[in-house]
């Protein structure tokens, strides 16, 4: 198949959508198919050089005008070219499937507000993310990407993902495919883990008995480390066994580090700062903890899983969806379940019980390969193509179409680089 993916810039360094993007590209075109990119601008390097890269204007004075743009541009470069399917997955929306990794708008915002304690707060939050201009254009670009008109298909990465877009968007059922995302399990693992943990914990001052969580996220608000830190401090003042929390993210760190001295746990929280290789954070951990107040399907929670580490995260956080409870880690109803918290803590501190989790969550993020994904979006992809030919051979145009025009809309649109 003749596929076009659509997604603004393309950097794995970035972040888990970045790198989904260039694990999918490497499956399809190792699975014999044609892969053009239209994206503002790629990491060279970072894709297949089979990978046609084809580059999309986005200009404005303002972010928002050029996330705009960059959703206009690429509606009208698309409607130039013909595919058998075209995959966008964030605020873009003239495509015939869509992936979409952030979820949807309106259930992260809501899931967001409940980090505030009080009603009041939480419709404060609400109200002052909804006057940020920004996300207007968020919004009227979802509201174009679910139009009941353009009939795309939807990859949800979860069931929690796929009762937001019916609950929110009225997307109906048979047109959503529920598929959770993927790794490549091979690239976070390392060749001597034992020699890597040692020499990581050496360099943090770890013992090798020392029991250590690991947490990883840009967002600490959103990933839900307040509340795990004031979990942590409890177990402290209960003289339960210390655990060592490694805390992995560009994230802003100060408030936390003051929580942690507030709390007494500043000698057990490490803030490590955006580290360039995460498998020694994940070779050097013992289990792998991220309360979340919303992930549509968090890939650190499967690279976690495929090193062998149980997890510890929410039901609003969509891989929790394919761990049992008990089993391959533990499932929080919410972030700010303080006692489902600390007792799931509790648990990781027992060795035995760890180690049988360790080798079920080992077996659980192996299987979470990113070919058997592709293959399951390739049959989506499949039948969007054989729908697209029916069409044609009835004499009906195939592919999706722009609505209206834009008053930021710039004079250029894609220009094709080859990779």
């Amino acid at each position: 198949m003749r596929l076009a993916l659509n997604f603004p810039r393309i950097d794995p360094t970035r972040g888990g959508a970045e790198t989904y993007i260039v694990d999918l590209c490497r499956s399809l075109v190792r699975a014999g198919h044609q892969v053009d990119l239209y994206a503002e601008s790629w990491k060279e390097g970072s894709l297949p050089p089979e990978v046609c890269c084809i580059a999309v204007t986005a200009p404005g004075h303002s972010r928002r005008q050029q996330i705009w743009n960059f959703a206009f541009n690429s509606a009208v470069a698309l409607d130039q070219a013909e595919y058998d399917c075209t995959v966008g997955f964030i605020n873009t929306y003239a495509h015939d499937v869509i992936i979409p990794q952030g979820g949807v708008h309106a259930g992260s915002l809501e899931a967001n507000s409940r980090r505030f304690a009080g009603p009041l707060w939480r419709r404060l939050y609400v109200l002052g993310k909804m006057l940020n201009p920004r996300y207007s254009i968020y919004r009227a670009i979802e509201h174009r990407q679910y139009a009941p008109d353009r009939q795309a298909r939807v990859i949800a990465v979860s069931n929690m993902v796929r009762r937001h877009l019916q609950h929110f968007h009225h997307v109906p059922r048979e047109r959503i495919h529920v598929i959770p995302n993927a790794i490549d399990p091979e690239r976070v693992k390392v060749s001597q883990p034992g020699a890597v943990r040692c020499a990581f914990r050496n360099l943090l001052g770890l013992e090798p008995a020392d029991l250590v969580g690991l947490f990883v996220g840009h967002n600490f608000a959103l990933k839900g480390l307040r509340p795990l830190l004031r979990a942590l401090g409890a177990r402290n003042r209960a003289g339960a066994r210390p655990i060592h929390l490694l805390v992995c993210g560009g994230g802003h760190a100060g408030p936390f580090r003051r929580l942690a001295r507030s709390l007494g746990i500043a000698q057990a929280v490490h803030f490590l700062g955006f580290h360039s290789d995460i498998r020694e954070c994940y070779a050097a951990s013992d289990f792998f903890v991220l309360p979340t107040y919303y992930d549509p399907c968090s890939l650190v929670v499967l690279e976690a899983l495929a090193c062998g580490l149980p997890v510890i995260t929410t039901l609003q956080n969509g891989a929790g969806e394919l761990i049992t409870d008990g089993r391959q880690g533990y499932i929080l109803t919410a972030p700010d379940a303080h006692g489902e918290l600390v007792a799931a803590l509790d648990h990781m501190a027992e060795d035995s019980r760890r180690g049988a989790m360790s080798a079920a969550a080992a077996r659980l993020g192996g299987e979470q390969t990113f070919d058997r994904h592709a293959s399951a979006l390739i049959k989506v992809f499949q039948e969007v193509a054989a729908s697209k030919n029916n069409h044609r051979s009835h004499g009906k145009l195939g592919g999706t179409k722009p609505h209206g025009r834009s008053r930021w809309r710039s004079g250029s649109t894609a220009n094709r680089h080859d990779q």
